[in-house]
């Protein structure tokens, strides 16, 4: 088994994997990289990192053994359950690896779940025993010993970041951000324009003109200031304003970072197909094909270090409007499928008495009575039912 490991991590072995590890293409070559001030200074990753991490925190674990249950809620005396896990899935989100010392006493009882700081965390495949922790506050740590989650780890080992991986989606929205600021200071945001002199007027002139005006109308301290025009003088628009390129530009950065995380770009902010009915489908999609699979590295994590895998009540996240769950439990009841007590327990309401018998509604079913086939029921008008 051990020699099966080290063929399939053929380059890993003997080497290190240090603080937020060198991200590499394919064929070894740098990809560029984003301080994490830098990423997070865009807002859309900052939306959906806060969100993902977030919403995975505000998740109940359920685990059968309590003192599990209990150390997730309080993992140490300086953390709640809600900030140990959104610690760390905003530093695996950003940085693509996070981890967490798992403290024990002598007898094996774990005491605490203690954060490790990021890039003081390096991982070493060089020991034949099996891959090993350094870290700086705390020296070599056995693999047990660290809860480790990982973005993207191609080599099951050590994650990469997104942000990194997808860098030029995310430098575009930078970008973006900047041209805007650039483009509102020097005035430039506004539309482009001509003043159309009814003479033929000099050189001299028209240069007196447009220094005239960028005098007095460019940039944010002349917003809104009039412009007194000359007789006969109009002024036309002769091109579009460069905000409304730099917004669409920024929208389509938008939806590049809701792709590199997998959140629907109307939750970034984007406002475009905002309808009720894409909206709930949206939110399906953000709990199916993001949350969940964030729910998993985190749970098969804690399984394989800690022994048992969490149950995480995704409802949490996206649940039907009063009305709909009213219905829902309606049609369940009255067609058989759930009980008054399961519907009310689903509603978070107290369970009645006699609740808990199977309904089901008349039209739905036979009736209840026994069949009238071969009886005669025309009190003595026709031949009835029976069978001469």
């Amino acid at each position: 088994m051990l020699e099966s490991l080290r063929k399939w991590w053929s380059y890993g072995w003997g080497a290190s994997y240090g603080g937020a590890g060198q991200t590499l293409y394919a064929d070894g070559r740098p990809i560029p990289s984003l301080t994490q001030p830098d990423a997070l200074s865009y807002p859309a990753v900052l939306r959906a990192v806060s969100l993902i991490s977030n919403d995975v925190a505000r998740l109940e674990m359920e685990f059968s053994d309590p003192a599990l249950e209990q150390m997730f809620r309080r993992p140490n005396q300086f953390l709640s359950g809600f900030e140990f896990k959104r610690m760390l899935l905003f530093q695996c989100l950003v940085y693509g690896n996070s981890f967490a010392l798992i403290n024990r006493r002598l007898n094996g009882e774990i005491y605490e779940l203690v954060p490790l700081r990021v890039g003081s965390v390096s991982l070493d495949t060089s020991n034949p025993a099996g891959p090993t922790y350094r870290s700086t506050d705390f020296g070599i740590l056995q693999a047990d010993q660290v809860l480790h989650l990982r973005a993207l780890a191609w080599d099951g080992l050590w994650g990469q970041s997104p942000l990194n991986m997808c860098s030029d989606a995310v430098n575009l929205g930078l970008l973006t951000e900047r041209g805007n600021l650039q483009a509102t200071q020097n005035g430039t945001a506004s539309d482009k324009v001509a003043f159309v002199h009814p003479l033929n007027i000099n050189q001299g002139a028209r240069q007196a003109i447009q220094a005239d005006y960028l005098k007095n109308q460019s940039g944010t301290a002349n917003a809104g200031r009039p412009a007194v025009l000359g007789e006969n003088v109009r002024v036309d628009r002769i091109s579009g304003s460069i905000t409304a390129q730099l917004n669409e530009s920024r929208r389509y950065s938008v939806e590049e970072v809701g792709r590199v995380f997998g959140i629907p770009a109307a939750m970034l902010g984007s406002t475009q197909g905002n309808a009720y009915g894409s909206l709930e489908w949206m939110g399906r999609s953000y709990v199916n094909s993001c949350l969940s699979h964030w729910c998993e590295i985190l749970a098969a994590e804690i399984e394989l270090k800690l022994g048992e895998k969490p149950y995480f009540d995704l409802d949490q996240i996206q649940r039907p409007s009063l009305a709909e769950a009213f219905t829902a439990m309606r049609t369940g009841v009255e067609a058989g499928v759930i009980t008054q007590n399961e519907a009310r327990d689903y509603l978070d309401y107290d369970p009645v008495a006699g609740g808990d018998k199977f309904m089901q509604a008349l039209n739905l079913g036979t009736g209840g009575g026994t069949s009238n086939a071969g009886i005669d029921t025309s009190e003595g008008n026709s031949p009835g039912d029976l069978n001469d």
